[in-house]
């Protein structure tokens, strides 16, 4: 409000000093061929030029993101805008300053790892002024100043650092980094007037060798993972096989037992080698169980199944030989 009293009354008292200019008495100049003009309207004509010649770069337009830090005779005026402005040139400098979000891609970096490792790093920062009297008074480039120092960080943070670790903890690095920055721009007195919203490593390139290395690193990790799962799982299958085998009692070995000889008897076989004799089970079975019976005393039912499968197998054999005796006929 101020600034525009004082555009106001200027306007004013130089409107007023033209009029005297026109009517200022005095003798009339002779130019050429009878004409002449009176020294005011000659200086008149010539404010007139002069201020033609100022205006276009006086009056100064400032759009609704963007602001003015006007200095006048050196000394911080005021902030001008969003809108048109009056600027004079002779004793007044401005700053155009962009509130908005920009964008900054830094060009790839190459750096050297802690491990030796050479490889190329490319970042990408968010930013916006917040405040754009201190970010033209306290800094004398403030975009340069935040690359610079970003790009700086950065190399020495990944330079302090393995390879593998720059791979795995890329956002804390990013993360630390914005802690810094944001910590050096909001320094009492020293203040950048910005504000820096996120920091993303936009490119990480490693040569191919060393990608392969990293890549063979990851799957023999997966295959060592898999071997201890698979390890695992053998492990609890054979604890369940143990666990059930002790369960068992003798009659249900004996039906076990009996049961696979119906199944080897079922099959293309036409020999059973009997890998335990039945009169030894049983005796086994009758002293565990304190009654010490002799081999012609097993149960019923066991004798009973025994002599089913005896039966079937013997049958299956007389099957298998009649078939053999029919084709050496029908080949004779």
């Amino acid at each position: 409000m101020e600034t525009n009293r004082k555009t106001v009354a200027i306007i004013v008292m130089g409107t007023i000093f033209l009029f005297l200019l026109v009517l200022l008495p005095g003798e009339a100049i002779y130019i050429y061929g009878g004409l002449s003009v009176k020294p005011g309207t000659l200086i008149l004509l010539s404010m007139i030029v002069l201020v033609a010649l100022i205006i276009p770069r006086a009056i100064v337009k400032f759009l609704e993101y963007e602001r003015g830090v006007v200095l006048t005779l050196g000394k911080f005026n005021r902030i001008a805008g969003p809108g048109w402005t009056l600027i004079f040139p002779v004793v007044e400098k401005y700053f155009r300053v962009d509130l908005r979000l920009q964008t900054f891609t830094i060009s790839p970096q190459e750096i050297v790892t802690k491990d030796k490792v050479r490889f190329l790093v490319s970042p990408e920062v968010f930013m916006n002024v917040t405040d754009p009297k201190d970010a033209i008074l306290n800094v004398e480039d403030y975009k340069k100043a935040m690359l610079g120092y970003i790009t700086s960080s950065l190399i020495h943070d990944c330079g302090g650092s393995t390879s593998d670790y720059i791979v795995t903890h890329m956002d804390e690095i990013t993360h630390s980094l914005e802690e810094r920055i944001a910590h050096i721009v909001n320094e009492p007195d020293k203040r950048w007037g910005i504000k820096i919203l996120k920091i993303k490593l936009t490119l990480v390139r490693f040569p191919d060798r060393v990608q392969d290395a990293m890549h063979e690193k990851v799957a023999s990790e997966q295959l060592k993972l898999a071997a201890h799962e698979k390890a695992a799982a053998t492990k609890i299958e054979i604890d369940a096989i143990r666990e059930a085998g002790g369960k068992l009692s003798d009659p249900a070995i004996t039906y076990m037992y009996l049961e696979a000889l119906d199944k080897i008897a079922k099959g293309r076989a036409t020999k059973i080698v009997l890998p335990l004799e039945i009169s030894s089970m049983a005796g086994t079975l009758s002293e565990r169980l304190g009654e010490a019976a002799p081999p012609d005393e097993l149960p019923l039912e066991i004798m009973e199944e025994y002599k089913e499968i005896i039966d079937r197998y013997d049958k299956r054999i007389k099957d298998v030989e009649s078939k053999l005796v029919r084709k050496k006929k029908a080949r004779g």
